[in-house]
């Protein structure tokens, strides 16, 4: 079962993943299960049924590339529990599945000494185009909370792919076992992380910018009225300028000088 960390935060999003296939009837009182132990938890309920599903570790390897990837929600169900997981019951069946999710990435890395993890590191920028992909459905739908999706693209989403991202280009990362403390990591240490790695003072001030606003995008994802606020165009240029500002910081690392010029042209071509 996993629980997203956007940042420092938390936004709870179910899911159940198994190393047996279970029949309908065991889904269903799993899911039930689930209910229970979310409210043991004291999380609150869950918002949205549809999210919360049972997926066993064989459909999650065997659909890896093939169009049930993303008809099944494999995918999307991969990088949840790769970059925004962690287990809130059952330890050691997630770290099993865990494992073998990223063997299933890194399963070339043998007898080669130019070995670059571009398997997960194409499926991870994918996950940022699904992101753009899905939100241009609610957009135009007055049911649907549009903006609150559209300010967390701009904000929590884009930091959860592109902190990973920054990792895996700034880094050397040639194994799962390079790259599996990464994802014990939150979205802001894995950037605090690869920070650290460029170890270029010169950014020190564009991170605390970045970090202080983010605690304004917290702020704003804690009012009631953030669906009204949509009407305010005075915020919506707030809210646009500070998104610039942040996604320009991320940028500014993917791109910096000390990053080989072979894992920066990947990003783009």
């Amino acid at each position: 079962m996993g629980r997203a960390e956007m940042g420092g935060r938390s936004e709870f999003d179910p899911f159940i993943v198994s190393v047996k296939t279970f029949t309908e009837s065991e889904q269903t009182q799993l899911i039930r299960a689930l209910d229970d132990l979310v409210a043991e938890l004291k999380y609150p309920p869950l918002s949205n049924r549809d999210y919360a599903k049972v997926y066993d570790l064989g459909s999650l390897l065997r659909n890896t590339g093939s169009p049930k990837d993303d008809n099944e929600n494999c995918f999307a169900t991969r990088m949840l529990l790769l970059l925004e997981s962690v287990a809130i019951t059952n330890s050691t069946t997630y770290e099993q599945v865990r494992d073998q999710v990223l063997g299933q990435y890194f399963r070339d890395v043998r007898g080669k000494a130019s070995y670059r993890p571009l398997f997960l590191l194409n499926d991870i920028l994918r996950y940022w185009r699904t992101f753009c992909l899905n939100y241009e459905a609610p957009r135009h739908d007055r049911e649907r909370p549009w903006w609150k999706k559209n300010v967390n693209l701009q904000f929590s989403r884009m930091l959860t792919v592109f902190a990973t991202v920054a990792v895996l280009t700034v880094e050397e990362v040639r194994s799962k076992g390079d790259f599996l403390p990464v994802c014990e990591l939150t979205p802001i240490q894995r950037l605090a992380r690869a920070l650290d790695s460029l170890a270029d003072e010169g950014l020190a001030a564009g991170f605390e910018s970045f970090l202080n606003d983010y605690e304004a995008f917290l702020c704003w994802k804690e009012r009631d009225d953030i669906g009204t606020m949509a009407g305010d165009d005075g915020f919506k240029s707030s809210v646009g300028t500070i998104a610039d500002r942040s996604s320009d910081f991320l940028y500014d690392v993917l791109m910096h000088s000390k990053i080989p010029h072979v894992r920066r042209k990947f990003l783009v071509i």
